[in-house]
């Protein structure tokens, strides 16, 4: 999924959409709920806050969550509500459709669209080492998502500790580095163990 908009920096949702993690090299746009009509369509719900950043995707991948995935030709595709139906290649009857329900939908990364700027899919951002100082205070393994903003969770040293997205906090992303870097530590406090202080700015 995309963190999202750039105003509460950090979060990959371009105004359309986010991206989470659907395993290596994949994003997930979102999962089957039913199928719908009788020529095999079936609807998704959407992840993404939109869905017209998409629509040139040609190939869906699906499967259930940490399962195999497999490819299906994109027909036809239309938004309903925060949902998206679709037309796959080879999907032609309702029971068929019905099989897939709970199928997770994926693409993957080198096929996602640009996110607008500013804004960076959750792929991009797990796995970055967020620095203070020069000094490294972990790496960001898991993304909370939040009404007002994305809450980066970072696995530091003595523990975890939550990184919130915004320019407050958070005074360059740079996916292309690996590297998040904050602000001097004001209303953050890093787990630390014995004397060695590490929610103290240098």
């Amino acid at each position: 999924m995309l963190a999202r908009r750039a105003g509460t920096p950090p979060r990959a949702d371009p105004p359309g959409g986010r991206g989470r993690t659907a395993g290596p090299g994949h994003l997930a746009l979102g999962h089957v709920v039913r199928s719908q009509g009788l020529h095999g369509e079936v609807k998704v719900a959407w992840y993404p806050d939109r869905w017209e950043p998409f629509r040139t995707v040609a190939t869906l991948w699906l499967g259930t969550p940490g399962g195999p995935r497999q490819p299906f030709q994109v027909e036809r595709a239309w938004s309903q509500g925060r949902a998206v139906v679709f037309k796959l290649a080879g999907i032609e009857t309702p029971e068929v459709a019905a099989s897939l329900i709970g199928h997770e939908v994926t693409i993957p990364r080198e096929a996602a669209p640009e996110p607008p700027p500013g804004t960076f899919y959750h792929y991009d951002i797990l796995g970055l080492t967020v620095l203070e100082g020069g000094r490294s205070l972990g790496i960001v393994r898991e993304i909370l998502e939040t009404p007002a903003h994305d809450v980066y969770v970072v696995d530091g040293a003595h523990g975890e500790w939550l990184l919130p997205a915004t320019h407050a906090h958070i005074r360059r992303l740079d996916p292309a580095a690996g590297v998040i870097e904050i602000e001097p530590w004001g209303d953050l406090v890093p787990p630390s163990s014995g004397g060695d202080d590490t929610s103290e700015a240098p």
